[in-house]
């Protein structure tokens, strides 16, 4: 999976997402980031293009459809493999839901 089809498929969530970063305004908000290629070598070269990619929500919502849809979404798809973590951010009362994915 490229990074245009990762895009294509995380803005079937959410239309704003954005790559790599956002102001938020106050607002609940979504980015994504590419992190690392995955080594899928195939005769001594990198025979499909794979990533680590991590989708950040940012909400104040602790029910917030959004990061629902975006984890059944992830988890639906068979070249995807994530995983989800929540953190409580204290300074700005954010609810930042972490997906890891890892990408082929």
């Amino acid at each position: 999976m490229t990074k245009a089809e990762i895009k294509a498929l995380l803005i079937t969530v959410d239309p704003n997402i954005r790559h790599y970063w956002s102001a938020g305004d106050g607002e609940p908000y979504t980015v994504w980031e590419e992190t690392d290629r995955l080594p899928l070598v195939g005769d001594d070269h990198h025979a499909e293009e794979g990533w680590v990619v991590y989708v950040h929500r940012y909400t104040k919502d602790e029910n917030d459809s959004v990061a629902a849809a975006l984890f059944a979404l992830l988890d639906s798809a068979p070249e995807i493999a994530v995983s989800e973590t929540v953190d409580q951010e204290p300074d700005t009362g954010y609810i930042h839901h972490i997906f890891r994915c890892e990408v082929v």
